[in-house]
């Protein structure tokens, strides 16, 4: 009886080592998640290992001076990580835990992006007594949104929907008024993954292949660079809104990106919770060709 047993049992373990080999086989050449480092459109310059407190780091932007405030998706609180000495030098609390994604700065107001929706406006925001107000974004039947950025030409942020309640092929950008304190509900941008940019990439349905995780404005070109963490890849949208380039990211070295920002250089940071390794920020030059 024994025996009878164990030859079922390793009959079941040889069955599960078939079905992973041919599931491999059959995608490791269509699917992008299957990375060509010989065709790798970056370099990594610098790593910074990150405090276990920023283990699940979702949002980040650039203060100058080596300074990135930093979120992480549980607590309430901004964290100013000292990048020249690699230390988190202070941390200033805005609301109560949550699950908090995005976060841009502008001048001395920090505006946060919860998933629900929820905006938190952190005026002196590096002051003793910050002045903090919230809004809610409704009527997008929004499921959950990661990523924020500051369009202050038009005085306006822009939320990228990582999913909706009832899933859609495509998503949308949208702009949050700052004078109105409203969302407009037309889409600024629409991302549609069956566009031709996408069709050599295999990942799942339109909906999944686009799963924003943060936004930003190039500083230089004003193109918006859309980071997508759950299939990583960074998409890079023309100032008209249009995807002209896709890098593929090595999930060895991009396991969860959730965050990026430029410094007074324009050079790219991107971050990624720990996921097999301490979370990190990675300074990133992207190849032009």
């Amino acid at each position: 009886m024994l025996m009878k047993m164990n030859r079922i049992i390793i009959g079941i373990i040889a069955a599960i080592f078939i079905v992973a080999g041919l599931i491999y086989w059959v995608f490791k050449d269509n699917s992008y998640i299957s990375f060509d480092d010989d065709n790798k459109t970056y370099v990594i310059e610098k790593k910074w290992e990150l405090p276990s407190v920023l283990d699940e780091i979702s949002g980040m932007s650039y203060l100058g001076n080596n300074e990135m405030a930093c979120i992480q998706d549980e607590d309430g609180i901004i964290f100013i990580f000292n990048l020249k000495t690699s230390k988190v030098t202070s941390r200033i609390e805005f609301g109560k835990p949550g699950d908090y994604e995005g976060l841009a700065v502008l001048e001395n107001i920090a505006y946060v992006l919860r998933s629900d929706g929820e905006i938190f406006e952190i005026k002196d925001f590096r002051s003793e007594q910050p002045v903090i107000d919230t809004y809610q974004i409704s009527g997008l039947d929004i499921n959950e949104v990661e990523s924020l950025e500051i369009d202050a030409k038009s005085n306006r942020l822009l939320i990228a929907v990582k999913e909706y309640n009832n899933r859609k092929a495509t998503k949308g950008i949208y702009a949050f008024d700052l004078a109105k304190k409203s969302i407009q509900k037309e889409r600024f941008i629409t991302l549609d993954g069956s566009d031709k940019i996408y069709k050599d990439l295999v990942g799942g349905k339109s909906s999944q292949i686009i799963r924003p995780s943060a936004i930003r404005f190039h500083p230089g070109t004003g193109e918006l660079y859309v980071l997508e963490g759950n299939q990583p890849k960074l998409i890079i949208l023309d100032e008209e809104g249009n995807e002209e380039k896709i890098h593929i990211l090595n999930t060895e070295t991009f396991p969860q990106p959730e965050a990026l920002d430029f410094d007074e250089k324009d050079r790219l940071y991107i971050s990624n919770e720990s996921r097999r390794q301490p979370a990190n920020i990675l300074r990133v030059k992207l190849k032009t060709q």
